[in-house]
Formats: C-alpha cells, sequence, structure tokens
C-alpha cells in the first residue's frame, strides 16, 4: 500500500529476466515493464493495435481481456493466457512472461567452451542407394527396390512407411536415382539428397539457459549454434519450485515439459533455417542437464528429487524415440541423455568431466560447473570426489533489488577507485541494473575499500555509504548517470544474497576437501565451467572468499564445458560409453548428510 495515496502497490515479476517492480494499481504490463527498464516491442505505442506486446499470464489476478485482444489474440491465444501487455493490468502480485518475439533485447549466452578434436563415430550412418540405371527387365517399383537394397546390405527388418515412401520417391527424382538412407542399427531414420549434410543435434539443457549446436555428425564440425533462456523460468527460478511446480498441478509436469519441448523445437528451427535445412532432417540428438532437468524432460516423476535425500528416479543413461516427447527431428531420430550422477549432479556435469579430461590427468583437480544449482568434482590421486551446492538464483540477479540477468545495459564489472565508481555493462548500453558477476564485483569491491565488513555489515561512517529511509545502501549508478532511469543500488540485503551463495560453493569445496584429506594448497589446477562462470573476476571471487586462495595461474575458466560434451556424445558413441563408464568411478558426497556442514556453511559466509 502506498502510504501517500492510500492506493494498493502489486509486486510483478516478469520473466524471463528476473525482474521485479512494485506498481500502483491500474499500471499495465507493459508501463510494468518499462519502468523495470526493459524492452518489450510495442510498435503501435502500446495502443493495442499492433499484437507485438504479447505476455503469457503464470500466476495472479489481472483484468478481464478486452474486444481488442479478443480480435487480435484469438481464443486459443486467450485460453493458453496470452494476452496483450498494454491493455492488461494486474489486480494482485503477479509473475507474466515475455516470449522471445515480444522483448527487444536478449540475455546474453555464453555457447562456446573449449572443443576437443574428437574423431566421429555416431550413432547414425549413410547408406548410399544408387538407382540411376534401372534394369528394364525387373519391372520394380523405386521403393521395392530402395527395400531390396537395404536387404542387400544386412538390413533384413527395416520398414519403409508410407511417407518416408514418398520422401524417398521425390529425393530420386531431383537426383537422378540417388539417395542416402540414414540408419541407426536396423533403425531406418530419414532419408537425405547424398550432397545433404548428416546433422545431429547437441543440447546443454540448463536450468537458466538452453544452448544448442547443430553439427555434421561425418566431419564433426558445428555448423550453427544458438540460445535461449529457458522458457521454464516462468514457472520456477530453481528446479525445487519448478518441482513443486510440478507436485501442486495436476497437469504440472507435464506443462514444464511442454513448454520446454517448445522452446527445443523453435530452436531448433532457428538454426537449421541458417543451414537452410529442415528439423526433419536432424539424424539424433543428444541433450545434457543436470538430474531435474532431465527428468522434466524425459517425463520422468521429479518429486523425490524435491524431498531428502533428493534420490533420482534414474541415474541411467537413456535412448529414447525423439518424437516420443515431441522433438520435431526426423521421423525415428534417436535421443540420447547421458547418465546421472546423483540427485543434482546430473548429465551436464558429466558432460563437463568428458569435455575437460581432467579424469585423465595426475594431478589435483577441483573443477566446478557454476549455476543456479553448482557442481563440484575433485580429483586426487585416483579417487574421484563430487557434490552438488544450492547456490541459488543470486547469480541470475534474483533476490536482489537492482538485479537482473545477463541482458544489455546490465552491470556485469564494478571497479571502486577513491570516489570514484566504475561499472562496465553488458554491450556497453546504459545501466539498467546488475546481474550476477557485477554484483560479485560490486562485493569485492566495497569489502577491498573497507565499505563492508567481513559479516556484511555496512560501514555506516564512510561517506559513500547514504542513507535512505533509514537504511543503508550504496549507489553504483545514480538516476540520470548513464541513461539509469532510477539509482541502482546495493543494501544489505543484497549483500546477504551473495554471502549465502558464495558461502554454498565454498562449503561444498571445503568438504570435498577434507573428504580427500587434503588442504587448498595441494589444488594443482582449478576449473571454473559454465556460462556464469565464463564472466567471473577470479580474483574478486577469492576475495570475497567464494574459491580457496589458489594462485590465479592454476585457474582456468573453460567456457561452456557441458556443451563441448555434448557434442563430442553426439559425434562419438564412444564418448557415450566413456560417459558411462564414468559412473562407477565416482564417491558422491551428500552435503545434507554431513554432520558438521552447517559450521563449514556457517564459516563460509565471511567476506
Amino acid at each position: 500500500m502506498n502510504p501517500a495515496t492510500s492506493q494498493p502497490e502489486f509486486t510483478i515479476t516478469i520473466e524471463p529476466y528476473g525482474r521485479r517492480v512494485s506498481v500502483p494499481e491500474g499500471t499495465t504490463l507493459l508501463e510494468a515493464a518499462r519502468q523495470a527498464r526493459l524492452e518489450v516491442n510495442a510498435v503501435c505505442g502500446g495502443r493495442g493495435t499492433c499484437g507485438a506486446c504479447k505476455a503469457q499470464l503464470i500466476a495472479g489476478s489481472f483484468s478481464d481481456p478486452t474486444p481488442q485482444e479478443e480480435n487480435l489474440l484469438g481464443a486459443a491465444a486467450l485460453n493458453s493466457q496470452f494476452r496483450l501487455a498494454c491493455l492488461t493490468s494486474p489486480r494482485s502480485d503477479a509473475v507474466v512472461h515475455f516470449p522471445p518475439e515480444s522483448l527487444g533485447a536478449l540475455q546474453r549466452l555464453q555457447l562456446e567452451g573449449g572443443q576437443n578434436a574428437v574423431p566421429p563415430h555416431p550413432a547414425v550412418r549413410r547408406l548410399e542407394v544408387d538407382l540411376s540405371s534401372p534394369d528394364p527387365s525387373r519391372k520394380q517399383s523405386d521403393p521395392a527396390r530402395v527395400r531390396e537394397a537395404l536387404k542387400v546390405n544386412g538390413y533384413l527388418h527395416t520398414d519403409l512407411s508410407e511417407e518416408l515412401q514418398q520422401k524417398i520417391i521425390g529425393i530420386l527424382q531431383t537426383t537422378g536415382g540417388k539417395v542416402s538412407l540414414v540408419l541407426d542399427g536396423q533403425r531406418l531414420v530419414t532419408a537425405l539428397s547424398p550432397e545433404d549434410h548428416l546433422l545431429g543435434l547437441a543440447v546443454d539443457l540448463g536450468t537458466t539457459k538452453l544452448a544448442a549446436y547443430l553439427m555434421d555428425l561425418e566431419s564433426g564440425a558445428t555448423l550453427a549454434s544458438g540460445g535461449i533462456l529457458n522458457p521454464q523460468i516462468a514457472y520456477g527460478e530453481d528446479v525445487i519450485s519448478r518441482i513443486q511446480y510440478a507436485d501442486e498441478h495436476p497437469d504440472g509436469a507435464k506443462t514444464l515439459q511442454q513448454v520446454l519441448v517448445e522452446g527445443l523445437n523453435d530452436l531448433t528451427a532457428t538454426l537449421a533455417s541458417q543451414l537452410q535445412a529442415p528439423p526433419e532432417e536432424i539424424t539424433d540428438c543428444v541433450i545434457v542437464g543436470n538430474t531435474a532437468m532431465h527428468h522434466l524432460l524425459a517425463g520422468l516423476p521429479a518429486h523425490t528429487l524435491g524431498t531428502a535425500p533428493y534420490l533420482p528416479a534414474s541415474v541411467e543413461a537413456m535412448r529414447l524415440d525423439a518424437h516420443s516427447i515431441g522433438l520435431k527431428l526426423a521421423p525415428d531420430a534417436g535421443l540420447y541423455l547421458p547418465p546421472n550422477i546423483a540427485g543434482f549432479v546430473g548429465g551436464d556435469h558429466v558432460a563437463m568431466l568428458l569435455a575437460t579430461r581432467v579424469r585423465h590427468s595426475r594431478k589435483t583437480v577441483l573443477a566446478l560447473d557454476i549455476g543456479t544449482n553448482t557442481e563440484i568434482s575433485l580429483f586426487h590421486k585416483g579417487r574421484h570426489l563430487s557434490c552438488s551446492c544450492a547456490s541459488g538464483p543470486a547469480f541470475e540477479g534474483a533476490h536482489i533489488r537492482h538485479g537482473l540477468r545477463a541482458i544489455p545495459g546490465a552491470i556485469e564489472h564494478v571497479f571502486i577507485e577513491g570516489d570514484r565508481i566504475n561499472v562496465q555493462t553488458v554491450a556497453d548500453r546504459p545501466a539498467v541494473g546488475i546481474c550476477g558477476s557485477g554484483i560479485l564485483d560490486a562485493a569485492a569491491e566495497m569489502r577491498r575499500a573497507g565499505m563492508i565488513n567481513s559479516r556484511g555489515a555496512f560501514n555506516k561512517d564512510d561517506p559513500r555509504i547514504t542513507q535512505k529511509e533509514g537504511r543503508a545502501e550504496f549507489v553504483l549508478v545514480p538516476a540520470g548517470q548513464f541513461g539509469a532511469g532510477v539509482d541502482i543500488t546495493l543494501d544489505r540485503q543484497d549483500i546477504q544474497q551473495v554471502q549465502l551463495a558464495k558461502a554454498a560453493i565454498r562449503s561444498g569445496v571445503e568438504i570435498l576437501l577434507r573428504e580427500a584429506s587434503i588442504g587448498a594448497d595441494d589444488i594443482d589446477l582449478l576449473l571454473v565451467a559454465g556460462a556464469f562462470g565464463t564472466y567471473l573476476d577470479m580474483a574478486n571471487c577469492q576475495r570475497i572468499g567464494m574459491f580457496p586462495q589458489v594462485p590465479l595461474e592454476r585457474v582456468h575458466q573453460v567456457g561452456n564445458a557441458a556443451g563441448a560434451g555434448a557434442r563430442e556424445m553426439l559425434v562419438s558413441t564412444l564418448k557415450r560409453e566413456e560417459a558411462e563408464a564414468m559412473l562407477d568411478k565416482i564417491e558422491y558426497v551428500e552435503l545434507t548428510t554431513v554432520k558438521d556442514y552447517v559450521d563449514f556453511f556457517t564459516d563460509a559466509i565471511s567476506l
């Protein structure tokens, strides 16, 4: 309630940016997005005539649809809770999701990681069939001749659907009688023209982001790559909230699977269009993700992942029919999901370990894949210890007052030089908020400058700390400077969110070190993987105690190594076998069962 006007105020959470804004009753969703300094397409200026500002209503109460919305959107879209942001007002606290086509600026997505050359050994292979010289004495149809070619080559039980027969006939007519049959074992996947690439799709399925790669399975080359935000964000910032959504709604799990698959299909179609190829020519697929993402995608029950002892429904590798979950690939394309390690260490961590080759090293290696959920592995004298830390969504800007994801204009780096506050924003755009790497930088710089103490408390005697409504805060960017519409600030609660997130990671590291009976000085190599980890200042992470004090020359940021591992498994089934063999050698440590874990966590909170 606004005390000056006694007018109700509602908190609107705007996805996929994770931005929260309080607005008075009667404010439209478009106005709320603008107050949150987000770019939403509204060609008509918000008059409800262009239909560009579509938003999906996820939670809360809203004004009724207008005749303009009924005309522009139609009944099907309205039934799916799509509305025009310029004509819709919240009547309670609410969550809304803007689809990609409604947004003017997308979040930066880290796609690349160090890629190793892997000799191709794909799950699918070509069988070239040449019918360009027919035998006049044999009166057979083209499909019958193709069946005969299959039998001659040892494929005795391969069937040709009516749809595939028509495709083969069309290819034969345009190529002068030549066709490439794509086979996965005894299963005929599809037919291609001989000059077409043998395409495969690799996906890193993150809690926040999806990164996808189209590859030539015969050469191992990446032909196209791209990323989007995980559309499940609209139903929960982290995996626990999504599991709760699945538990609390009759069709919750199906909804989460459906929106995810739709996002994957849209991303796949975009990548395929870059090659002027239809998605139906993609013959194989590998998807890696944490255990919860794996279960929600595959349609496995995820309830036990949300409650102690956090047991997965399956840890084994899975081979599915891609069409069985709605992926729009080749008619009989397969989908490979690598094994999970435990409840919160999944196939994405396996992929990261595969790509970085750390398990082959004789050195002591600490490898972290940092995100909403952080996975950690420690390799020491033949042992492989692993754990998972609930680092939470603070690194994505959630629960930070002016926090947001890494969109253009988000502050990503901070340096304090006396009274001068230097900030760098994503894409050098005017500052609109602060993302995870910027929050960590700011905390480290404030600690270095004596503006906060080891407990995170503000030094109120420091002239750079201001008071607002009895609350100490630090102004990073004043209103009006560099385009900021309001002061972009950090307060004690923001710093506390950083402390909780980094303490989760550091306590996990310390427990693994204790299990191996070693200290930080014994670490020969510290690998930091993940999209978020790419943009971190390693010195600042050590300054606030998120990482052990390892000499910086031993620290390496390896980018999206999970995506690199997914590509390796797509190109080579031998890499899939290697990933599956890894499971028997991993000692998983469930942190919640460690008796003195709370002591480790409490010690790690200090800055």
